[in-house]
């Protein structure tokens, strides 16, 4: 998985608001009294985070985001987030792809590289933007879309069976019922709850379970899902999600692309007191030889189609032509 593959909005908010307050990128280089190169390395999202936010001071912005609480810094508020979530330092820099002394620099002094930050905050589900300086979290009040389960929560026994399949626990759910307590029935490093906001954020995972909400949103998760995959910023996705070969979703995001495992009768959601009235199926984005081979094992009664194998390089030239 490339961690790097993760391009935060960070840099093109900075030039939005430049341009919004009608400022040359000379102009604002000028007032903030750094060289016009700085301004223009800040505007890609790269450079100095010290720099980066005196340039949004000069515009009258900070870096806010959605859910990180009150705090006296930027990095003192990723510091809570991380406690939050009771992530250590360490495996938050293995998640980011970054040192644990980088982690360290920036919850201390909000120092370090604008790039190193914003993939430690999305490794921890926050989605960081520029916004109005005061405006802070309530900024995102109304912008999250909700991910509730509508009663549809993932027996236990499939939970289990997948625990298997990627060593023991998963490394996010983006759209879990709460963070923690009985509702958090996925055993995850990281979960991004309705407040979060699962659509919005990067999934940077080595292993990511989807129960995506059963409702109008279903195939948006199910196309979000295909992306994280294929942009590498998550490795193996499965998802559980209604077997329905019959819509424009799975035909965009499922067919010949992920391995499915249609499962056999109807799984007893929620309280397990009756069977749902549609057939599940388990997809499989990014799946790799190994993933297959424990899924054989612990589902031996699924059905499963492959996902098509990519065509040679060779051949993939000639269709591009």
């Amino acid at each position: 998985m490339d961690q790097k593959s993760y391009r935060s909005r960070l840099g093109e908010d900075l030039r939005s608001a430049r341009r919004t307050a009608g400022q040359t990128q000379a102009a604002l280089a000028g007032r903030v009294r750094v060289s016009l190169p700085t301004v223009r390395t800040a505007e890609r999202g790269q450079g100095l985070l010290a720099t980066y936010m005196s340039l949004a001071d000069g515009l009258d912005m900070e870096i806010g985001g959605r859910p990180l609480p009150p705090g006296a810094s930027l990095g003192e508020r990723l510091a809570a987030v991380r406690r939050r979530r009771r992530i250590g330092r360490r495996i938050l820099a293995r998640m980011a792809n970054v040192s644990p002394t980088t982690v360290a620099a920036i919850e201390r002094t909000s120092g370090g590289q604008v790039a190193s930050m914003a993939r430690i905050a999305a490794a921890l589900g926050v989605h960081l933007r520029l916004v109005p300086r005061g405006a802070g979290a309530s900024y995102w009040a109304d912008t999250a879309t909700s991910s509730a389960h509508h009663g549809w929560e993932t027996p236990p026994e499939v939970l289990e069976r997948l625990y298997r399949v990627v060593d023991g626990r998963f490394g996010l759910d983006p759209c879990a019922a709460a963070r923690r307590g009985p509702r958090a029935n996925v055993r995850a490093r990281v979960r991004f709850t309705a407040e979060d906001d699962g659509l919005t954020l990067p999934w940077i995972a080595p292993s990511v379970f989807v129960n995506p909400p059963y409702g109008r949103s279903l195939a948006a998760w199910v196309a979000k899902a295909r992306e994280e995959a294929r942009s590498g910023r998550a490795g193996v996705v499965i998802a559980l999600v209604p077997a329905r070969p019959d819509t424009k979703w799975w035909f965009q995001h499922i067919a010949d692309i992920a391995d499915v495992w249609l499962l056999r009768g109807r799984l007893a959601f929620g309280d397990g007191s009756r069977p749902a009235p549609f057939p599940s199926a388990l997809i499989g984005w990014s799946a790799s030889d190994e993933h297959r081979a424990r899924m054989r094992v612990e589902f031996p009664k699924a059905w499963h189609i492959p996902a098509k194998p990519p065509p040679p390089a060779g051949e993939r030239e000639l269709a591009a032509d």
